[in-house]
């Protein structure tokens, strides 16, 4: 049973790869904004959207790989990287 549990907390959630692939179709349309020529305060707007996004991904991800450790080391180890790469984002 724990093994099955393990599996499970193994396989990427599908909504962090439904919003990369959202995130994906943002970048695609600023590039045809910018190709457009698109006045500078959309395409910054459209950045900081997709900034924001990325920024909600990756916590997501962290999350997720956060609760993927089942030892209260491996999961203090965890908190203590999940940390640095959000350090590393700001």
């Amino acid at each position: 049973m724990a093994e099955a549990t393990q599996q499970q907390n193994d396989v990427l959630p599908v909504d962090i790869v439904d919003r990369l692939k959202r995130i994906e179709g943002q970048v695609r349309g600023l590039q045809r904004m910018v190709k457009q020529g698109r006045t500078p305060s959309e395409v910054i707007y459209q950045m900081a959207a997709v900034k924001s996004a990325l920024e909600q991904a990756a916590l997501h991800y962290l999350r997720w790989e956060a609760q993927r450790n089942s030892t209260p080391e491996e999961s203090a180890r965890s908190v203590r990287t999940t940390l640095d790469l959000i350090a590393k984002m700001l």
